[in-house]
């Protein structure tokens, strides 16, 4: 067999088979066989049909059809003995038979592009520093307050702390009527909701039940005029909020804290401990960026297609009450997508190299917090937790992951920074270069295995709150009031 390998580019090759008739003898011999046992004619059992029948009945059918496996086993045998990591679905780009029963098979491939691993010691980075102040502490004691507040009926909304319920009704701007054929829109709006139109929540301070205000809503486009509502107030209840004692510290906290000295340390060590979350998605960023534009070796598709996929299941995910994104599909978003999978896949070729460079291994202090976790909330004995987590790759993948940005920032220059100055210009070059405010370049290593605690910029409470005072209106931004 003649064998010729021809590169298209550094990940990309294409390798030529050319097998004789006498190479060929012995993979058509097992198809033989294979085929052997369900054959059935006239005189032999279904399996017993002499090779010799089978060959000269149906010998030239099976030899055809088992050409496909032939370049299988020849393409899986060339990887194998070259050591040839293959990347994605090869693809069969031609079959010839040539004269005397000569047989030549063109296959392309992706593989791992060889590339000389950079120097990933010393990298200047910034570190957002932030530790939450009292003031953030009190507005967060503050907004569980409000959720936990009792909703009373009212005839006036005084002040922030009331919901309304109200109707909108579009009017003619120039007449003031109600415009005939459209429907009146009712909705319950808690006017201390931080997304509501302050121009709204302005109209509606002071209103009794019964009464009217106005409100213009902002221009869906530019070449568009604002539409004119009438907005009746049907409904006001006024949120009274609880005492802030130990007693509510304990029932607000099911048991778990016993006073407010205790709430107040929990909800700072609590977004503490998220900031600091966030300041390490932050300095992951920029090692991503970092080494990426420190290579420029080209990615294989087929990894560049896997990270765009991970992309977008992860994008569903956020957005599950989203119709428009579940119903996405990868062509859809591959020109935003593309440029982030591929300095994902480009990162994560430079990380296993770093992995291997510095012989990074799990071990057993590893997988300590996964087996603990696991004991308080499962049944499963430690043989079969640890069986459990051993066969979960994403996990063991993202552990190691971990392990080796942790020796990267272990290495690195860290240069602490304003918060505030730092996303203000991450978001500047945001809106110059274009993209995804939730991709992350850690987007591929998701993992669901053991529950994460997501960061934020605002400190928030420990406990998941849900209230009836979150109602919000529909018409928000840039939306204002006659007379202003």
């Amino acid at each position: 067999m003649e064998t010729n390998v021809v590169s298209i580019d550094s990940c990309t090759q294409e390798v030529t088979f050319t097998l004789t008739s006498e190479d060929l003898i012995p993979h058509f011999e097992r198809a033989y066989r294979e085929a052997q046992p369900n054959l059935e004619i006239k005189g032999f059992r279904k399996g017993k049909v002499p090779l010799p029948i089978i060959k000269q009945r149906f010998g030239r059918q099976i030899e055809n059809d088992s050409l496909m496996n032939v370049a299988d086993d020849e393409f899986k045998s060339y990887t194998r003995n070259n050591n040839i990591r293959v990347i994605g679905q090869p693809q069969l780009m031609d079959m010839k038979k040539e004269s005397e029963g000569t047989v030549a098979y063109i296959i392309r491939f992706d593989t791992i592009p060889e590339f000389e691993l950079g120097s990933y010691e010393g990298l200047e980075l910034l570190k957002p520093v932030h530790t939450v102040n009292d003031d953030e502490v009190d507005a967060v004691v503050q907004d569980m307050l409000v959720k936990a507040a009792v909703h009373t009926p009212a005839d006036k909304a005084d002040d922030n702390l009331h919901t309304v319920h109200v109707r909108f009704i579009k009017v003619d701007d120039e007449t003031g009527k109600p415009i005939e054929g459209v429907e009146a829109e009712e909705n319950t709006i808690f006017l201390n909701h931080p997304d509501l139109d302050g121009f709204l929540r302005d109209s509606l301070i002071g209103k009794k039940v019964g009464e009217k205000a106005t409100y213009i809503d902002a221009p869906e486009t530019d070449n568009s005029n604002p539409d004119r509502f009438d907005v009746e107030i049907l409904k006001v209840e006024k949120l009274v909020k609880p005492e802030l004692n130990d007693a509510f510290a304990s029932a607000y906290s099911n048991g778990r804290l016993n006073s407010v000295d205790e709430l107040y340390q929990d909800i700072r060590k609590y977004n503490n401990t998220m900031l600091e979350n966030e300041t390490r998605k932050e300095l992951e960023v920029q090692v991503v960026e970092q080494m990426s534009t420190q290579h420029t070796f080209l990615v294989p598709k087929a990894i560049v297609q896997d990270v765009m996929v991970g992309m977008l299941e992860n994008l569903k995910k956020q957005q599950k009450d989203n119709p428009e994104i579940q119903n996405m599909n990868i062509s859809e978003m591959e020109d935003v997508f593309r440029p982030y999978a591929e300095q994902t896949a480009r990162w994560e070729l430079v990380r296993d190299k770093i992995i291997e460079k510095e012989g990074i291994q799990l071990e057993e202090n590893d997988i300590i917090p996964y087996m603990e976790y696991y004991r308080q909330n499962s049944k499963l004995n430690d043989d079969q937790i640890l069986s459990f987590l051993m066969k979960e790759n994403n996990l063991m993948g993202s552990i190691i992951a971990r392990k080796a940005m942790d020796k990267i920032l272990e290495k690195a220059i860290i240069t602490d920074t304003d918060p505030e100055t730092y996303f203000k210009q991450k978001e500047l070059h945001a809106g110059m270069f274009g993209g995804l405010d939730d991709i992350e370049a850690e987007i591929s290593n998701d993992d669901d295995t053991k529950p994460t605690k997501k960061s934020s910029k605002t400190a928030k409470s420990s406990k998941k709150d849900e209230s009836a005072g979150d109602e919000k209106p529909k018409r928000k931004n840039k939306a204002k009031t006659l007379g202003e």
